[in-house]
């Protein structure tokens, strides 16, 4: 695996898992009514959804930053 895999993996994995925490943090604010979900709301989109979007998104960053480790340590490619 080359020193560029391994950064890319790394700031995938990390910046996955802070926007996961972010995200988390404010929709328990949200829903503990610390902060205001409408502030978050874009378009048709409520709040809460948005925020929920973009955990997703970080969850979905971490698994491919884990993915590329995997791929790259894989010694049977075809």
């Amino acid at each position: 695996m080359t020193p560029l895999n391994r950064l890319t993996e790394k700031i995938l994995i990390t910046l996955g898992f802070f926007i996961c925490c972010v995200s988390l943090i404010l929709i328990i604010l949200g829903l503990w009514s610390f902060i205001s979900l409408e502030q978050f709301a874009y378009g048709l989109s409520s709040g809460i959804r948005v925020l929920v979007s973009c955990a997703i998104i970080g969850c979905l960053m971490s698994a491919i930053g884990y993915g590329i480790g995997d791929y790259f340590n894989n010694e049977s490619k075809e």
